[in-house]
């Protein structure tokens, strides 16, 4: 299994929320390969200690498998632990945006990603993703 790292955040500002969207990611090389997002850096997104919507936008659909769609947080930006499941099965093979609730309150790191398909199941290799996040 190997990761393949999806572009990085773009801003918006949406009815006073702040928007972070990834451009579309490349297809997969591997079917049971996962995707991560770039880092999201808490010294200068400021998503600690709050409730924040965050998700994935499946633009071209992978296989009909049960992946899952994490956020993991790290001390140091390498070494990463899950903080949140937002979804065991996001149904990648559905084309739509995806979003979630996740509630950070009392959780503090310097950095947060978001991670596609940890069980490293056949999502195949022809799908795409953004990811995205909304706080104020």
């Amino acid at each position: 299994m190997a990761s393949a790292i999806s572009p990085s955040f773009s801003a918006a500002t949406v009815n006073g929320y702040s928007v972070k969207t990834t451009a579309e990611s490349t297809p997969l090389s591997g079917a049971t390969d996962t995707l991560v997002s770039t880092n999201i850096s808490t010294n200068t997104e400021t998503i600690e200690n709050k409730k924040i919507v965050m998700g994935m936008e499946t633009s071209i659909a992978f296989s009909n498998v049960a992946a899952d769609l994490k956020l993991q947080l790290s001390h140091n930006g390498t070494d990463w632990a899950d903080v949140a499941t937002l979804s065991s099965d996001i149904t990648p093979d559905v084309v739509e945006a995806k979003p979630f609730l996740v509630d950070l309150t009392n959780v503090y790191a310097p950095y947060f990603r978001f991670v596609f398909n940890s069980g490293s199941l056949s999502v195949g290799t022809s799908g795409t993703a953004k990811f995205f996040y909304a706080f104020k």
